[in-house]
């Protein structure tokens, strides 16, 4: 509130002027000394900053790729030195177009140094980074392309390279069905030179299968990051052979750091083993010693640690009794499959594999913690299994091997059809939410004293988007905080969608609606929430409005879609009297003749709204959209006192706004608490 109202014994002619402009005198002139206004220099007091996000995966043809966006690495090493995804939200949520491409607008916190781009789905990279340098947002690269992107080490381990044909085995001496390389630049793909490490020289050549969209919408469907497997799913995934059969298997795709090797063994299916000491070591044969994907890197192949392209496979052998009895399985005999982690390393004297580390069977029973790290399951012809290779979050998805029988039928009946689907544009798919604090001046049109307490809203919102990243809902969530005002201010916000394309319902804590409602007057979606602030706010217990928005009309992209908190304002003492974020357009309901009057140096025709300046020709706010990425910060905000600048509470503040925020841009998580 301003300075004639707080002290309300003191009435000056300033105060005077004040009180006859709020009832409408006539346009009030510029004074000299106050600052001429340059739309091309003017600070919009916004603590998020907009880029142009562009991705591009190679992927197959109308393949969409789910991908999140987070300011911090979203991996880590754990204890175990497994490379995890950290417990953190994201800033952004997108889907690329059908041929891997993304290419929209994108607001992230001003703080924000790196952009990690990480995605959940199958056959693309697990993270990519674009560094923010200068206000300019860089090309979208690898992590160990970009310098000081990425702390967390590598899991590959350095070592000289060999040219030899084949590397040494440490720990039990498992069968093999041939040599691998590990090689310097060896293999080139796509005119991309890479390392090997651990290539088989016995894969099928020529003969491999097609990683097609169908099948990783599938793998993404039924082994999806973070856990949520179908139960039914998870089950013994050793392959069962009811014919004479041939069985080849192929390197579909893995979201692992771990250079796993994944090994087979058979026995007889009436006489499985009831424990790991039942399986003879020398019936154990290795199948992938690196089951890793060359992944591109379109520079030096320093970072990349595969050794198969997707889709690359092998031809099984039967082993009894330790030895190769040939191409052909009979019938009655299993196949079990065993994965050890980090089992394969780069040439360091030779030893390139280790069977001595920690390992995990399909058959859950073998495992010793009752636990089954296999999900086994087929879409008519194609049988694949997907394997947890470490006791991390059991999502199933780290290595997922393709199985094809000749003829097929003798693998199949006993193992579960997934039907998959895929969702239309009319279901939610991607969610994400957005967090802040609303700060607001109420004596506009004049500066009044930047306390930028007058009334203080929290807000907590959730967007909900399409594959076609649409909007199709919003969950707000606005709690009033403080009135630091005489006025009976009342707070709004305003959508960029007609009354006619939205479905809103309101729910409050104080029951009901709690006198919300959607301003029938306005042609724009207006939703008032509450009509008087200082009869919620100061109060122990806050109250708070929800707010399901359907957007039932025109689909709104990404693109053209304004960010939570939308316009938010409040009105003063008439509902014709609003007060904006600088730069957002007044409702209808304004009174115009208030625009640029008094300290305010709105310019419509140059798109300028809510600017003024302080005593000292600085320019300063009527109102702040004070953006927080974590939940836990909220609680950190200090609300000014009375007459007290924001400054005085925020000592990095003015310098923030001094540089027109390329300084300083976390002022509001140091506060000074005076």
């Amino acid at each position: 509130m301003g300075v004639c109202v707080k002290l309300k014994m003191l009435v000056s002619a300033t105060c005077v002027v004040i009180l006859l402009a709020m009832i409408g005198c006539k346009k009030e002139m510029y004074t000299p000394d106050e600052p001429v206004v340059d739309p091309e220099n003017v600070f919009d007091f916004s603590t998020r900053e907009k880029y142009t996000l562009h991705v591009k995966y190679d992927v197959p043809e109308n393949y969409k790729v789910y991908f999140e966006v987070y300011t911090k690495d979203p991996e880590q090493l754990d204890a175990d030195g497994q490379v995890v995804k950290r417990d953190i939200e994201p800033v952004d949520v997108g889907f690329t177009d059908g041929n891997g491409e993304y290419n929209h607008k994108i607001e992230v916190p001003a703080t924000a140094k790196y952009l990690y781009i990480y995605s959940p789905y199958a056959g693309v990279p697990r993270v990519l980074v674009a560094e923010i340098k200068d206000g300019v947002l860089s090309e979208v690269a690898y992590p160990d392309e970009i310098e000081g992107a990425r702390s967390m080490l590598g899991r590959a381990d350095d070592g000289d390279y060999k040219n030899e044909a084949y590397n040494t085995i440490t720990g039990k001496k498992l069968s093999r069905l041939g040599y691998w390389k590990n090689a310097k630049r060896a293999y080139s793909l796509k005119g991309v030179t890479y390392d090997l490490y651990g290539r088989p020289d016995y894969t099928k050549v020529g003969d491999r299968i097609t990683v097609s969209r169908d099948i990783l919408n599938l793998i993404n469907q039924t082994v999806p990051e973070g856990g949520k497997v179908d139960p039914s799913l998870i089950r013994n995934g050793d392959i069962r052979v009811t014919k004479k059969a041939h069985i080849d298997l192929f390197l579909v795709d893995e979201t692992t750091s771990a250079n796993n090797t994944l090994a087979y063994y058979c026995y007889e299916t009436n006489n499985p083993p009831k424990k790991e000491a039942d399986i003879k070591v020398n019936d154990i044969v290795i199948a992938f010693p690196n089951a890793k994907v060359l992944k591109r890197h379109d520079y030096e192949p320093k970072g990349n640690n595969g050794a198969l392209e997707r889709g690359e496979g092998v031809r099984l052998h039967y082993y009894k009794d330790g030895k190769d009895m040939g191409e052909e399985f009979p019938e009655g005999v299993s196949i079990g499959w065993i994965i050890y982690n980090q089992a394969y390393r780069t040439a360091v004297n030779g030893n390139a594999l280790n069977t001595g580390v920690k390992h995990y069977f399909a058959d859950k029973d073998l495992n010793g913690n009752g636990k089954g790290n296999v999900v086994l399951f087929r879409s008519g012809e194609k049988v694949m299994f997907g394997f947890e290779d470490w006791n991390g979050d059991y999502d199933y998805n780290d290595v997922v091997f393709y199985v094809k029988a000749d003829p097929i039928e003798a693998i199949t009946p006993d193992i579960p059809d997934v039907k998959p689907t895929d969702p239309d544009d009319s279901d939610i798919v991607a969610e994400i939410t957005y967090r802040g604090i609303l700060t607001f001046e109420d004596l506009w049109p004049y500066r009044g004293d930047f306390d930028m307490n007058d009334v203080v809203v929290e807000y907590e919102s959730t967007v909900g988007y399409n594959r076609a990243n649409e909007v199709l809902r919003t969950i707000d969530n606005y709690t009033i905080l403080w009135s630091g005002a005489s006025y009976d201010n009342s707070f709004a916000y305003q959508l960029e969608a007609l009354r006619g394309e939205v479905e809103v319902e309101i729910s409050s804590s104080l029951g009901g609606n709690g006198g919300a409602f959607v301003d029938p007057e306005v042609d724009r979606a207006t939703i008032r929430l509450a009509n008087n602030v200082r009869a919620y706010a100061n109060e122990d217990e806050k109250v708070t409005f929800k707010v399901v928005t359907k957007y039932t009309g025109r689909k709104i992209n990404k693109e053209d879609f304004v960010l939570p908190p939308y316009n938010p304002f409040i009105t003063t003492n008439s509902l014709d009297k609003e007060v904006h974020l600088t730069n957002m357009r007044p409702t209808e309901k304004l009174n115009k003749d208030n625009l640029g009057y008094g300290n305010d140096k709105s310019d419509p025709s140059s798109n300028l709204y809510y600017v003024t300046y302080d005593e000292n020709g600085q320019q300063m706010p009527f109102a702040i959209n004070i953006a927080y990425e974590r939940k836990e910060d909220l609680n950190t905000f200090v609300i000014p006192r009375e007459s007290k600048h924001i400054d005085t509470y925020y000592p990095k503040f003015l310098n923030w706004v001094k540089t027109k925020g390329k300084e300083d841009a976390d002022w509001y998580l140091h506060s000074s608490n005076k």
